[in-house]
């Protein structure tokens, strides 16, 4: 039955009332004290649980949106990613968690299927670039959308769509990303990894970067490159043998990635804070190169690890190099698609994570994921 006819649910008129009462402790609470967020957490899931009409969606809308004016960012964040999944939010609560501060907004931005391609092109228009990095991610991308990015000219905008292997650039957008790649592996490289990048283009990135290319073939591959099609070919087969023979192709870093790595390392600047932020920027194989780093770890075994499907070596590795739980659940969360092949992580799956997290000792931690490194 269609939501927009069925008549009123008798659960969602308490829960409202719940609503208006939790938000009421919550302006009235000086501290925002653990209980009052969980309230509010809890009332939030229940009521988004039920078959509510239209009407309900946008009573409890105006309750939410009066809320988040009120709530402190963590509370935001958190009604935001909650949110992000879910198909039968309304527009305009969405819209409010969208414009919302960066960090509040990337999680609707990067997921919500309630956004169109008018409300994401008005909002790259009207906000800054961070906000344009995150909608590069997301699975889906009309073609209006993606020219629109790609018309920012902004570089790190043009790598997040580069990565982005769920989507099809624009012949215009192609234009537009091979002039920013001249020069720049950066962006030249995952490029040259689509499939959608046409064959006179691809010649063209060879020949922008086509010496450091050509060293690459000959000093990986033994394959002396006299022209840019003999490089296309060469470089074509060495990608193919390592995809052939890889589980992880597509978690495993470019050589750029573990390098910045390192250098934030080194400055002591790799740290959760900038890992989980690596994440939430759809950013995966960069991630697997600044965790294998900090924990020093070999990048096949971050990426078992990353692969486990109950997440429970997350946790290990996570309390063994002192990453606490708030960044835990968020890494866990930001690479659930890698273990569930593109699911969202299950509300249930993320109480049995925390679960491992909380029950396992540092040391214990330690050992197990250093015998597990010598396998």
């Amino acid at each position: 039955m269609d939501k927009h006819t069925i008549g009123r649910s008798p659960d969602v008129v308490p829960l409202i009332a719940k609503l208006h009462e939790a938000q009421r402790a919550y302006k009235a609470e000086k501290n925002k004290n653990d209980g009052i967020r969980a309230q509010l957490s809890s009332t939030v899931a229940q009521v988004l649980e039920l078959q509510i009409t239209e009407r309900e969606g946008e009573l409890v809308a105006d309750v939410l949106i009066e809320l988040m004016r009120q709530a402190e960012k963590d509370v935001r964040h958190a009604l935001s990613e909650q949110l992000a999944t879910q198909d039968n939010v309304p527009l305009r609560l969405v819209l409010q968690l969208a414009n919302d501060d960066i960090d509040v907004a990337r999680p609707i931005l990067m997921s919500s299927p309630v956004l169109g391609d008018f409300d994401l092109i008005y909002i790259i228009k009207s906000r800054t670039p961070e906000y344009w990095h995150a909608i590069a991610t997301r699975k889906a991308l009309g073609d209006q959308v993606i020219d629109v990015l790609a018309e920012t000219r902004d570089f790190d905008t043009a790598v997040a769509l580069a990565e982005n292997m769920a989507i099809k650039l624009t012949p215009q957008a192609l234009t537009v990303m091979s002039d920013l790649a001249q020069g720049s592996e950066i962006l030249s490289v995952p490029l040259l990894r689509r499939n959608d990048v046409p064959e006179d283009l691809t010649k063209a990135l060879y020949k922008f970067v086509g010496e450091e290319m050509k060293k690459f073939i000959r000093k990986d591959a033994g394959i002396e490159a006299t022209s840019a099609e003999q490089a296309v070919d060469a470089l074509e087969k060495v990608v193919s043998q390592f995809t052939e023979t890889s589980p992880y192709k597509d978690l495993m870093p470019e050589e750029f990635m573990i390098n910045a790595a390192q250098a934030f390392k080194q400055k002591g600047l790799l740290n959760a804070k900038l890992m989980v932020g690596t994440l939430r920027r759809g950013h995966i194989r960069s991630f697997v190169a600044q965790f294998a780093n900090h924990a020093e770890l070999p990048i096949h075994k971050v990426c078992q690890i990353l692969s486990q499907s109950s997440g429970q070596a997350l946790a290990f590795a996570c309390k063994a190099y002192d990453i606490d739980k708030q960044d835990f659940v968020s890494m866990f969360m930001l690479t659930s698609k890698i273990r569930d092949h593109g699911r969202m992580a299950e509300m249930d799956e993320v109480r049995k994570a925390v679960s491992y997290y909380n029950l396992i000792k540092k040391d214990a931690a330690l050992e197990y994921i250093r015998s597990r490194s010598q396998h």
